[in-house]
């Protein structure tokens, strides 16, 4: 028999295996090898993309904190829900890999329930991000304010709100909430500690030691950025929502054609 038997998955190479396996059948129709290779291939991709997703949600957890205050430190939990969804994503990818290959229809069975409540939750959190699309740029407007209030601070959650906003300062190239001016006028503690006339060393356009000594009311500067990092952030996530939703809509288109093949092996199979 061409079949793998029950220990294919411990062996070296088993993905060669299970592409041989796939045209190995003579009793299958041509319309069904097809159907089988497009699972095959679009699980394999399924597979990939709930790994990236895996080791994205990793890297947010890991070196996302240094944002959380500025997120009102809800960037934990999108992080973990991202963990979460493409480890499953995953398992679905392999799954419909195997079911296809092994022409299992349990396991193409468990692909379809799956790949339906998967689609099921990415429709839903879809709606919900386009529903609270607004309620992002609050969290963010909250945070950025708090942290130019508690900028400079000796305790410490304001010496995490500092790091955070000095981080963000310097990624993104900008300069207070709205603007450079921001730091003479809404830095309550900035202010308190003699330093109405100066911005950060953050606001610098190359960093150096009091760069930003008295140009906290500059215009068209040379030496800092003057764009407030709240428009910054405000462009990346509408962006970054942007690009994921179209991505996301694609997927979707996906995942129905793979639940339409799947239901059609599941039914030859069983």
């Amino acid at each position: 028999s061409s079949g793998i038997n029950a220990e294919w998955p411990l062996r070296p190479g088993f993905l060669v295996l299970l592409i041989l396996n796939l045209f190995s059948s003579a009793d299958m129709s041509c319309g069904t090898k097809l159907i089988r290779t497009f699972m095959f291939a679009c699980n394999i991709l399924v597979w990939l993309i709930g790994m990236t997703l895996f080791a994205l949600g990793l890297y947010l957890f890991l070196d996302g904190k240094d944002y959380e205050a500025v997120m009102d430190a809800s960037l934990s939990s999108v992080s973990v829900v991202i963990i979460v969804i493409g480890f499953t994503i995953a398992l679905i990818g392999f799954l419909g890999c195997c079911g296809a290959v092994k022409k299992s229809s349990i396991m193409l069975l468990l692909y379809a329930i799956f790949l339906s409540l998967i689609a099921a939750i990415q429709l839903t959190g879809g709606v919900l991000a386009f529903v609270y699309k607004d309620s992002a740029v609050e969290y963010l407007e909250t945070g950025i304010a708090d942290s130019l209030s508690a900028y400079g601070g000796t305790d410490a959650t304001n010496k995490t709100y500092t790091t955070t906003l000095a981080l963000i300062q310097e990624e993104f190239d900008c300069c207070g909430a709205y603007g450079n001016k921001d730091w003479g006028v809404n830095a309550t503690m900035w202010i308190a500690g003699g330093n109405s006339s100066n911005v950060p060393d953050s606001c610098c356009i190359t960093s150096s030691s009091d760069c930003g000594a008295g140009l906290a009311s500059a215009s068209n500067s040379t030496v800092i950025n003057t764009e407030g990092c709240l428009t910054m952030l405000e462009d990346f996530l509408h962006t970054n929502l942007q690009t994921l939703g179209i991505v996301a809509a694609s997927f979707v288109v996906v995942e129905i054609l793979n639940l339409f093949f799947a239901f059609q092996l599941h039914s030859r199979y069983k």
